[in-house]
């Protein structure tokens, strides 16, 4: 890791982001239409939602393309992902808070999650469902 995408990458994680600015702005990515949900699209999003934080507006992309990618590779165990009636897939609350407080590691071009650390995070807010 280069001294520059060191620097940048406590620059992103000194950001508070919360539950909230992640739905927002997964919400409002899409409505975007489909060929507006590029990098270029998806930033100029964050800059209209986070008009005078352009840090957060920064963190909140990094974070959500972070938490895409882990959840994309299969990583996370099958229950933080239930599928509701429609087909569509549900992300579970833990997962939320976890990309919303996780620290974050960038590369190059690249914003990710330490796999195994996240899913920790995931398991450690899960609260259990029923009685055993």
């Amino acid at each position: 890791m280069t001294e520059t995408i060191a620097k940048m990458a406590a620059e992103v994680n000194a950001v508070r982001v919360t539950i909230d600015d992640l739905l927002l702005a997964s919400r409002e990515v899409h409505k975007l239409p489909p060929e507006d949900r590029d990098w270029e699209g998806r930033l100029h999003l964050m800059v209209r939602l986070f008009q005078s934080e352009p840090d957060k507006a920064r963190a909140v992309e990094y974070r959500l393309m972070a938490m895409s990618k882990l959840l994309e590779s299969g990583v996370l165990p099958h229950w933080v992902l239930p599928k509701a009636t429609d087909g569509s897939v549900q992300i579970a609350e833990p997962v939320w808070a976890t990309a919303a407080t996780a620290p974050l590691l960038l590369r190059e071009r690249d914003a990710y999650f330490d796999p195994q650390s996240f899913a920790e995070r995931v398991l450690a807010l899960a609260e259990p469902d029923g009685n055993a």
